[in-house]
């Protein structure tokens, strides 16, 4: 017999009691389980912290083309929490709903490259999470994109100036 935890548990990672909060008016019949709840707290506060420092420096105007560009898409598009959540973001009219909700789906992609890629030691910290992560990796095979992690690792070789010619040189 499995054991569940109550869905406003204090317990639940943040990942997975946000995405229920987000998700539960958007049309679903029945609040199914949810597909992050083994996200770690911290590596989830950890990666809204990167998330919500890139766009302090860069704006918000690029979080959703650098969630539709990056190597997780295909995971927006196929899981039904996260294209819920984007779909929800997308249509809200203040621009801080609709960022917020941007952000939360990028933690969560962010927080399952961490855990599959061992990035810095988190894999190995939590192996129950990683083994997850790689199981639900494994069933949304990953394209040849930059993953998103990469994009706010190494932003300087996905920022491209709307002035610099295609050449690359000014």
């Amino acid at each position: 017999m499995r054991c569940t935890r109550p869905a406003d548990s204090p317990e639940m990672p943040i990942v997975a009691k946000e995405l229920r909060r987000r998700t539960a008016h958007v049309g679903a019949r029945k609040a199914p389980r949810g597909n992050f709840d083994f996200v770690p707290k911290e590596l989830a506060e950890k990666c809204r912290q990167l998330v919500d420092g890139y766009h302090a420096l860069h704006g918000y105007t690029c979080l959703p083309d650098m969630l539709w560009q990056c190597s997780a898409r295909n995971l927006i598009e196929d899981d039904r929490e996260l294209r819920a959540l984007f779909r929800h973001a997308v249509k809200q009219r203040g621009a801080r709903q609709a960022n917020d909700g941007f952000a939360q789906v990028a933690t969560t992609i962010c927080a399952l490259e961490i855990l599959v890629r061992d990035f810095a030691g988190w894999g190995a910290r939590f192996p129950a999470a990683r083994q997850a992560a790689e199981r639900l990796a494994a069933a949304h095979p990953l394209r040849v994109r930059a993953s998103l992690l990469e994009m706010y690792l190494y932003a300087q070789q996905h920022v491209r100036p709307a002035v610099e010619p295609p050449g690359g040189e000014l």
